[in-house]
């Protein structure tokens, strides 16, 4: 599944409206139709709940409208707020606005701080808030009123259904520009967006629920840009062809892992497992002959080649031959390496040389940063990502929680859960 960025996703919305033919009030009346099936369905009690909308002037609080509308058409107590002027309120979500008020809704407008706290307490004293005030449009750090409503959602302890972002997150940066609401959980529409899918700003996002809105999919997979994808279940599924009852471990690929130290043992262990447990059909490990009696210990699926070292334990670069003679389909090279200059000077010659395809993880990255690698899979740790990737901006805020790791396929950077192609 695609991720986009905001102008991606305004032109996804061009493409389905001006060359599909798709109306724009239709893909808003999808959107907040969407959004309350996703309340519905992580909120079992919703039908005795008193439900906060909370509507921005923009086409976010246009989505919140129809919210609004479909949850009392459904006999949900509801209340609408409108943080701003009615006058102010254009294009499609006007005309949802104006539909609202034409069936006897009563929008509650709050212009001024004065409004608010004279409003607030209805709002956080309902038992859900949806946070539909700033959608992909926002451009700037929230700041005063916007600022105080969301420091109160905040501070509430209310669960928040946000549309298509939290309030305050911007569409294009994983980073958090400023406040922001922490959301319980976020219906994103169309598509997901990087700050959705990246930490920091993923932690404000809570569950998240991709709504289609009926955009097709050939339109977002057409879109020109950075590409960058989450995997999902199904995505990885498809991936995973059946295996025939006469095949044998030799038609699976053999996977040759490039890994361990003296003390870094385990890292070895378990590449070669993961590579296993993935479907390789042979697993053999290549690590220091110091180390090898351990890490053979440590499993008994995988084979193990011995490699030249240094006096420290960690491979040499006299190695190198070695490893490029072996009989494999893929490298996997890097876990529990180490970082000394003969190490690196093997690394970067397996790399350089090899004649399969390689994944290059951990300390393996380290002898190249600064440096391009070229077409192969990469992955990173927070550190290695710090140092290898800084100079792509944009992406360089893609700091891992510690349970957590991010891919990289050069140049672009992969996220936990993505998969990068092009950028």
């Amino acid at each position: 599944m695609r991720v986009l960025t905001t102008e991606q996703m305004r032109e996804a919305d061009r493409r389905t409206i001006e060359e599909i033919g798709v109306p724009s009030v239709v893909l808003m009346e999808n959107a907040g139709r969407q959004v309350v099936a996703a309340i519905e369905s992580a909120f079992d009690g919703l039908a005795s709940m008193r439900v906060a909308v909370l509507c921005g002037r923009g086409n976010n609080g246009g989505d919140g409208f129809v919210v609004a509308r479909t949850l009392l058409a459904r006999h949900i107590d509801t209340g609408v707020y409108l943080v701003g002027r009615a006058e102010d309120v254009k294009g499609d979500a006007r005309i949802n606005l104006d539909v609202l008020r034409h069936l006897g809704a009563d929008v509650v407008e709050i212009g001024d701080a004065a409004a608010w706290e004279l409003h607030g307490t209805d709002v956080l004293g309902s038992d859900l808030i949806v946070d539909a005030l700033f959608g992909t449009g926002l451009n700037a750090p929230l700041s005063g009123l916007a600022e105080t409503i969301v420091a109160d959602l905040n501070g509430s302890a209310r669960p928040v259904v946000a549309i298509d972002l939290p309030s305050g997150l911007s569409a294009d940066s994983p980073d958090v520009p400023g406040p922001a609401v922490h959301a319980n959980m976020t219906v994103t529409l169309g598509a997901p967006k990087p700050p959705l899918v990246l930490p920091p700003a993923e932690a404000f996002a809570g569950n998240l629920v991709i709504a289609d809105i009926g955009i097709p999919q050939a339109v977002i997979n057409g879109l020109e840009g950075r590409w960058v994808e989450i995997l999902t279940k199904e995505s990885t599924r498809a991936l995973v062809e059946p295996r025939s009852q006469d095949s044998h471990k030799g038609d699976y690929g053999h996977v040759l892992v490039v890994a361990g130290s003296r003390g870094k043992t385990g890292a070895a262990a378990l590449a070669a497992t993961a590579a296993l447990r993935s479907g390789a059909g042979l697993v053999t490990v290549a690590t220091p002959a110091s180390v090898l009696p351990i890490v053979a210990s440590l499993g008994m699926e995988f084979m193990t080649v011995p490699l030249d070292e240094t006096d420290e334990g960690v491979v040499a670069w006299e190695a190198l031959e070695r490893v490029l003679e072996a009989d494999a389909d893929v490298i996997a090279i890097g876990p529990g390496l180490g970082r000394s200059a003969s190490t690196t000077a093997f690394v970067q010659g397996v790399v350089e040389r090899a004649g399969v395809p390689l994944v290059i993880d951990a300390d393996a990255l380290n002898a190249f940063a600064g440096d391009a690698i070229g077409s192969s899979a990469v992955t990173a740790s927070t550190s290695s990502s710090r140092r290898i990737l800084a100079r792509w901006r944009d992406w360089s805020a893609c700091r891992s929680r510690k349970s957590r790791r991010t891919g990289w396929t050069s140049p672009g950077i992969l996220p936990p859960r993505t998969a990068c192609t092009s950028c």
